[in-house]
Formats: structure tokens, sequence, C-alpha cells
């Protein structure tokens, strides 16, 4: 009962562990539901970071280590860069969007004043 417990209370460590850089988009959707226009640097990060978890998963067929969580090492050190790479594209997202925001404001302002 008490290995169960366990498990379950150690569950999202793990999950940060293994898929930090995968929560960073859906947490950044969810935040900035209501904006129309979003910037496409984190999404495209979490694919890759998906595409890469997949490759991993297929030499894990392939290739032969003497201990099968070696393969756990490697999704570790994926996850950490693409946890770095994710917190980048996050900022250069929100860069963009708020450029895209001033320049929107900007048009405004300019067309109320031919007006």
């Amino acid at each position: 009962m008490n290995e169960t417990i366990f498990t379950i209370l150690i569950s999202p460590l793990v999950i940060l562990m293994y898929g930090s850089g995968l929560l960073l988009w859906p947490l950044r959707r969810w935040r900035h539901r209501k904006q129309k226009v979003r910037g496409r640097a984190l999404a495209f990060v979490c694919i890759a970071q998906l595409v890469s978890y997949v490759v991993v998963a297929c030499c894990t067929m392939v290739i032969r280590l003497e201990h099968f969580y070696y393969w756990f090492i490697f999704l570790i050190e994926l996850n950490v860069v693409f946890t770095i790479a994710g917190l980048i594209a996050w900022v250069r997202d929100n860069t963009y969007e708020r450029g895209l925001e001033g320049e929107a404001a900007g048009q405004r302002a300019a067309g109320a004043g031919k007006e």
C-alpha cells in the first residue's frame, strides 16, 4: 500500500523530468487563449520534441544497450534541451505578438488621425 501511494505522489515529478518541454506549449496556449494571432515557434519546439522522442523509441528497438534505463537518460537530456529551447521560443513568441499588437495600435491611431 505504501509503495502505491509513493508512486502516485512521485508521478508529477516524473512528468516534469520527462515532459516539461511538452507542457510549455499547451500551457501557453491556455494562458493566451483569447488572442487571435499567436507565434508558432513554441509549437515547432514541441513538435520537434515529440519527433525526437519517437526517434529514441525507434532506436530502442534497433540498438540494444546494457541496461534499458539508459534510454531514459537520453530522454531526460532531450527534455532539458527542449525545455530551454521552449523557454526561448516562449519569449520570442511574446516579443512577436507584442510587436504585432503595437503595429496594429499604430495603424488604428494613424487611421483615426486621417478621419
